[in-house]
């Protein structure tokens, strides 16, 4: 049997995600890269990414009415060792629920709400299948991400589309253009601390407005819905 344990404090039932993305050119990449690392430290500063995310629904679909929107679809996220991506001891599962996003349009990011729980120790797909969940859709991520100001995880990477369900080097790149995907992302322990945030992420924005176009992503796009075929 996995185990699991939330990571949010005592009391605190979720925390709010607030983001910005932004699709940057190979042509601007390493400009990109090159000022991250002035400004996060070093070239040491930058981490590896591989990232493999499997989507999961309700194995019992919610008959159409006000109660399916109480459903909701659950992430795996398998952080790898992109040197050994086969070796799942060191692995990093976290299952993720993200929430509705804020419809509202004043917001300087995008904001919904998150829970996470690392899986320590089983076989976290058979544990969300115990769960009630079955396999919908999964993707990778690759590429680097820098931390600033040990608040911000600024993640540069390319999203690759698996060729063979759950076999990772199988990826391929979904934009063949060898553009990159810019997510910027900082989480909030309460509400309170939205508004700053997000003003500071809109200042992240402006910073880096001569390397990639940072934007808000309409919530519609964001909307955690089950997608019952």
């Amino acid at each position: 049997m996995a185990t699991g344990k939330k990571h949010v404090g005592a009391g605190v039932p979720m925390h709010y995600e607030c983001s910005l993305h932004g699709l940057l050119t190979k042509r601007n990449e390493f400009l990109f890269r090159t000022r991250l690392e002035a400004l996060c430290g070093d070239t040491e500063s930058a981490h590896c990414e591989l990232h493999h995310e499997i989507s999961c629904v309700p194995c019992v679909e919610t008959p159409i009415g006000p109660l399916r929107r109480e459903d909701h679809m659950l992430r795996l996220r398998m952080e790898l060792d992109p040197s050994d991506p086969r070796n799942i001891d060191v692995c990093k599962n976290t299952i993720c629920m993200l929430g509705h996003p804020e419809p509202r349009s004043g917001r300087g990011a995008s904001v919904r709400p998150a829970i996470y729980a690392q899986v320590f120790t089983g076989n976290a797909p058979q544990f969300l299948s115990l769960l009630g969940y079955k396999f919908h859709s999964e993707f990778v991520r690759k590429g680097y991400w820098f931390l600033y100001r040990n608040t911000f995880k600024i993640v540069v990477s390319q999203i690759c589309r698996l060729e063979e369900q759950g076999n990772i080097h199988s990826a391929q790149a979904v934009d063949q253009s060898e553009n990159w995907v810019v997510h910027i992302v900082a989480d909030a322990l309460t509400q309170e601390q939205v508004p700053r945030l997000c003003e500071q992420l809109d200042e992240l924005k402006k910073m880096f407005a001569d390397y990639v176009e940072l934007v808000v992503v309409d919530h519609a796009f964001l909307e955690n819905k089950i997608p019952y075929s």
